[in-house]
């Protein structure tokens, strides 16, 4: 039996949770990720993997009382697809990214519903993500594939339910450079 190990008092004491006292998790299942909230210290997030015995099944799970009790995420995420990495939007409480055996997805509700994102990405593990804050960059790093970078995210923070089941949805521009391609070397004319 694994376990999570959480402290509230800068590591002076700590209070221990078995992975088999998680709701429908498996004793055998061990941690992927856990990640705290990046803006409420009350939620954590837990993404855990039972796949060495053939489940391959995805146990994400959410605490919004610093791990006393767990909620699964798992809800509309393939059966197949287990949960290497989930990382939060810096500016966005809600918009949450996953990395699974078989894609990326994302969330614009704390995690209730999830999104594939396609945009031509392979089918294929993601083991790893990150959020390039100043850019707003997600990059998705693959298992065998390379790393992939959706460019300026920025647009999904804007994003609710009800856009992702409509048709389409146009978004505000944001201002964009202008390049004018000038010589480093200073010539005149003659006179």
């Amino acid at each position: 039996d694994g376990y999570i190990n959480i402290t509230e008092n800068d590591g002076d004491n700590w209070r221990q949770i078995k992975v088999s006292q998680l709701p429908n998790v498996p004793s055998t299942a061990f941690v992927n990720d856990i990640k705290a909230d990046l803006h409420d210290a009350n939620v954590v997030y837990v993404a855990l993997d039972n796949h060495k015995y053939g489940d391959f099944k995805p146990y994400l799970l959410k605490s919004t009382n610093k791990g006393k009790s767990w909620k699964s995420l798992s809800g509309n995420i393939p059966d197949n697809h287990l949960v290497w990495r989930l990382v939060q939007d810096h500016m966005a409480p809600n918009l949450l990214f996953i990395g699974t055996e078989f894609g990326l997805f994302f969330s614009v509700n704390h995690g209730e519903t999830w999104t594939a994102l396609k945009g031509n990405v392979p089918t294929i593990s993601f083991r790893d993500l990150a959020i390039q804050k100043r850019e707003n960059d997600l990059v998705a790093a693959s298992f065998g594939r390379g790393f992939y970078i959706l460019d300026d995210f920025s647009a999904l923070r804007q994003v609710t339910e009800s856009d992702l089941n409509s048709e389409a949805k146009l978004f505000p521009i944001r201002d964009a450079w202008w390049y004018i391609e000038q010589s480093h070397l200073s010539f005149e004319k003659d006179k």
